[in-house]
């Protein structure tokens, strides 16, 4: 039996392989869930749903904000304002904090996002940490997909987990840190040139909670709807105010029993699946876990996971009225996008191998411009992204919008 809690709202937009996985995450929980985009944000959708939880995925915090716009923005302020509750996972939560130059956010608190030369730039994985619930302490090993950090400010939020050591999966940049010992750090983060130490991050505030009006926000960099991560997940339920649940089952992205066995869908999954058992025996690409690639520091990886995951679920979803019309108006130009796009991506990853053995590549840019030049036609400027790989995914995006919307309830392919 569920307690009695607030509608739950998930917001859409820029949230890609993260959104999926908190929709997988309230699915097991068998909880009713209103799907909005930021343009029903805009046009006032928030002000008809009462105080309900405005849940919003992992993802680009500024391109959140760019699609929300100020209207958007101002709309999620008067929710909370107004008694509604905010919660937020890495990007999500990276949208309320203070704005910056150049990306004005929710402006729900004063904390902002810490300096880039300040923090970890790229970690990953579950990190043991100290949890205060209730007055109560306790540890639990929470997973973190490449999150920025906090930077508190002057409000006196309550500090819900802090960090304190890395768990046995956890990955600084490229490297699994279970297998690096504390003498060789020093000459991993000259050769990387950037922060790689976790011990930048004990003690340092993962989850956070405030008050904004009449309602409440909670900012986690801790992607707690992750599969198959029980006390993440157990921490998500209370969260929510609901009963606990088993944790979320394992997410195999290898494993096809699709709903919707379209012949341009399957073309496109097998084809992105053959791109990444490419780039594995090349020892460019590996599986972390069945949903989760790792990559070799500078592959655009990501890119790849997030469209593997995309089709997946393309074809593991329901086929509604309103995606079967879109797909047929669609789904020989994607189709034909996507074959070009994983045989330039081969390519390019059979040049971004040779380049590797001698010159070292980052995210934000490859260690030959040349080379640079054909990652940003692929897959955009970092960070964000463009070129084939962001018109493939934004068509994947609003096929997959068209199946959850329609529905109206999870389904069983989740």
């Amino acid at each position: 039996m569920h307690r009695h809690h607030p509608p739950l709202v998930l917001l859409w937009d820029e949230s890609h392989l993260w959104g999926l996985l908190l929709h997988r995450a309230l699915h097991a929980l068998h909880a009713p869930v209103t799907l909005l985009k930021a343009e029903q944000v805009r046009a006032g959708a928030l002000r008809g749903l009462g105080p309900s939880t405005l849940l919003v995925p992992g993802g680009w915090a500024k391109l959140k904000s760019l699609a929300l716009g100020e209207d958007g923005r101002e709309a999620i302020r008067e929710h909370v304002r107004g008694g509604g509750t905010y919660l937020g996972f890495c990007g999500g939560a990276g949208l309320a904090l203070g704005s910056e130059r150049g990306a004005p956010f929710l402006d729900l608190c004063s904390w902002s996002r810490k300096a880039a030369k300040k923090r970890l730039p790229n970690f990953s994985g579950h990190l043991r940490c100290t949890l205060s619930e209730g007055g109560a302490e306790y540890e639990a090993a929470l997973p973190v997909w490449w999150p920025s950090q906090f930077e508190p400010g002057d409000d006196n939020l309550e500090v819900l987990a802090r960090y304190e050591t890395p768990g046995p999966d956890f990955w600084s940049a490229d490297l699994d840190w279970s297998g690096i010992a504390a003498s060789e750090v020093g000459q991993w983060e000259e050769l990387y040139g950037i922060n790689l130490n976790p011990e930048r991050l004990r003690h340092e505030p993962c989850i956070v909670r405030g008050g904004y009006g009449r309602g409440s926000f909670v900012l986690s960099y801790a992607h707690l709807e992750t599969p198959a991560s029980p006390q993440a997940n157990a921490l998500l339920w209370r969260l929510l105010g609901i009963e606990p649940q088993a944790a979320v089952q394992a997410w195999d992205l290898c494993k096809e029993e699709p709903l919707w066995d379209d012949e341009a869908l399957r073309g496109m999954h097998a084809g992105l699946a053959d791109l990444v058992a490419f780039g594995q025996s090349h020892f460019l690409l590996c599986w972390r876990t069945p949903w989760l690639l790792g990559w070799r520091r500078g592959v655009p990886g990501s890119p790849l996971n997030f469209l593997l995951a995309m089709a997946w679920q393309a074809r593991h979803n329901p086929a509604t009225a309103p995606a079967k019309e879109y797909w047929a108006a669609h789904s020989a130009q994607c189709g034909e996008l996507c074959r070009d796009f994983c045989a330039q991506t081969r390519s390019y990853l059979l040049q971004e191998r040779r380049i590797l053995a001698t010159s070292p590549s980052s995210p934000e840019a490859s260690a030959s411009p040349g080379l640079q030049r054909r990652k940003q036609e692929l897959f955009g400027k970092f960070p964000g992204y463009g070129g084939l790989y962001g018109e493939i995914l934004r068509t994947l995006d609003e096929l997959l919008w068209l199946q959850f919307s329609a529905q109206g309830q999870w389904p069983g392919g989740l």
